[in-house]
């Protein structure tokens, strides 16, 4: 009994490692890239989260997460633009993302009515060019379109509806699409302006409050021992001696 026990036992191992080695990482035609902060990163396939603040490759199934302050943007290929802003968390996908949580923005050129935005409640499927999705710490899930058109099905059973520029929708855990109302186009415009979301390279400086958001969020998520806290709070360290010096 107890070999026949120990040959199950070594069965299962073997088959668990070899469902592992057959795990595929699939590239995406999108890259991550950190505007400002960090952003918690668990590749597909993997229990593993890291914090990292640096541009990087993505794969099918990778979570992104962005910390407190943060923010990023995923730029795919053919133009299209996604925005991330603090404490947001998604799955990406070839042709879907899902947002478990957080506010996000797009721009679409070219890939088509295919491509998805999936929510706890909701899926809005792409037929225009510029809108917002938001979901809340309750699940509740918001689309609000800025240009073009987007289609919005919620998960409970209900109509569909084709929300166009000026109109928003959102959707209770359970719960159908409430009736599309209208919203203030120019402050959410004003909300994702452009120019707050150039990276840090880009205009060549590097501020005091982003090497303090860096330490902070490192600190929480690894503890002040850990040596990528220890780096941060060198660099910030050495930024305010740089500062005070510069001052002398």
């Amino acid at each position: 009994m107890k070999r026949t026990f120990l040959c199950f036992l070594v069965f299962c191992f073997a088959f668990s490692v070899a469902g592992a080695a057959d795990l595929k990482l699939v590239p995406l035609d999108a890259k991550l890239e950190i505007i400002n902060g960090q952003v918690k990163l668990t590749r597909v396939g993997s229990t593993i989260t890291d914090v990292i603040t640096h541009s990087c490759e993505l794969y099918s199934g990778d979570l992104l997460e962005t910390l407190r302050e943060s923010k990023a943007t995923l730029v795919y290929g053919d133009g299209t633009t996604m925005r991330l802003k603090e404490r947001t968390l998604i799955e990406v996908q070839p042709m879907s993302i899902k947002v478990f949580k957080g506010k996000t923005w797009y721009k679409f050129t070219k890939r088509g009515t295919e491509f998805k935005i999936e929510t706890p409640t909701l899926v809005a499927g792409i037929r225009g060019t510029e809108f917002e999705v938001a979901v809340s710490s309750r699940k509740k899930a918001s689309v609000s379109v800025l240009a073009g058109a987007v289609s919005v099905n919620s998960f409970a059973k209900g109509k569909s509806m084709l929300l166009r520029p000026g109109m928003a929708t959102h959707c209770e855990p359970g719960c159908t699409l409430v009736p599309a109302y209208k919203f203030n186009v120019a402050l959410k415009k004003n909300e994702w302006n452009s120019a707050d979301w150039q990276k840090k390279s880009e205009t060549g400086t590097e501020d005091l409050n982003s090497l303090y958001i860096n330490h902070t969020n490192l600190n929480r998520e690894y503890g002040s021992d850990d040596p990528r806290t220890q780096d941060a709070l060198k660099k910030l360290k050495d930024y305010m001696k740089k500062l005070e010096d510069a001052k002398k």
